[in-house]
C-alpha cells in the first residue's frame, strides 16, 4: 500500500481505474465533491485537521489522502519503433517523479529503472509525479540482464557528458535512453550495450566557471525533447 496526496492527484485517482482503497479528508472536501466519492461509498473517512496531520508525510498537509494498493508493473517489451526510458541509479525521489511526469507528456512507451533507484511509491516520487505514476511507473530490472535480452537492432543511447552533440550528431530518435544519476555517472557494464553516448552542449560563455552539469531530470527533459522533435519530423 501507498498514500497519495493532495487535491490533484487524489482526483485524478478517483477518476480513474486505480486500486484506491481508502479517502481521508477535511469536510469541506467531501461536501465539495460528494458526486464524485459516490463510487467510494463506505470508503471515504472525514478527518479533522489534526487526524490528517498525523497521517500526512507532508509538512504542510493538503485537504485529502488516498490510500492505493500497489499494481502489478509488467515489464515493458522493447520493440524496434518506439522510445523506452532506462533509469540508471536515480535515487533522488524529486528526479523519479519528474522523470515519470517527463515519460508521461513525451509519451514514452516504458520505464524501467535499475534495482537500486528510489521507489516509485515514495511519498515524495509520488508527489512530484503530480498524478503521472497513474498512466506510467517504471519496473525494477537488473538493467545489464534486461538489456542484453533485447534485440541488437534496437539502438541504445546514454546521456553523458563525454558524448557526441545531441543536435548536429545523427541518430535515429527510437530505441532507449539510459539516464544516469549526476553524481556518479553511468554504471560500470552498461557500456557494452550502448550505441551512441550524448552530450547536451553548454551555451554559458562562462564555460570555466558556469555549471558543471545539469541533474537527471532535466537532461532527460532536454533530450526528450530532441528526440520528440524528431519523432515528429519523420511523421
Amino acid at each position: 500500500m501507498f498514500l497519495a496526496e493532495g487535491a490533484k492527484i487524489v482526483l485524478e485517482l478517483i477518476g480513474s481505474d486505480f486500486p484506491v482503497t481508502d479517502v481521508f479528508a477535511l469536510p469541506p472536501w467531501i461536501h465539495a465533491h460528494s458526486g464524485l466519492l459516490n463510487k467510494f461509498n463506505g470508503l471515504v473517512h472525514e478527518v479533522n485537521d489534526r487526524e490528517l496531520d498525523q497521517i500526512s508525510s507532508l509538512t504542510t498537509p493538503q485537504d485529502v489522502i488516498a490510500c492505493c494498493r500497489i499494481p502489478e508493473t509488467k515489464l515493458p517489451e522493447i520493440i524496434p519503433g518506439k522510445l523506452f526510458l532506462l533509469l540508471d541509479s536515480i535515487r533522488d525521489p524529486g528526479n523519479m517523479g519528474t522523470l515519470i511526469r517527463l515519460a508521461d507528456w513525451f509519451g514514452i512507451d516504458g520505464i524501467i529503472a535499475s534495482e537500486d533507484s528510489v521507489e516509485w511509491t515514495n511519498p515524495k516520487v509520488i508527489q512530484a509525479t503530480m498524478g503521472s505514476f497513474i498512466r506510467i511507473r517504471p519496473a525494477y530490472v537488473n538493467m545489464e540482464t534486461r538489456l542484453s535480452e533485447i534485440n541488437p537492432e534496437i539502438p541504445v543511447y546514454a546521456a553523458d557528458l563525454g558524448g557526441e552533440n545531441l543536435y548536429s550528431s545523427g541518430f535515429r530518435p527510437e530505441g532507449i535512453l539510459i539516464i544516469s544519476n549526476e553524481a556518479h555517472g553511468l554504471t560500470t557494464g552498461l557500456s557494452e550495450f550502448i550505441n551512441k553516448k550524448l552530450r547536451i552542449p553548454r551555451f554559458s560563455a562562462q564555460s570555466d566557471t558556469g555549471a558543471e552539469s545539469l541533474n537527471a531530470a532535466m537532461a532527460a527533459a532536454i533530450m526528450l525533447g530532441e528526440f520528440a522533435r524528431r519523432r515528429l519530423g519523420k511523421l
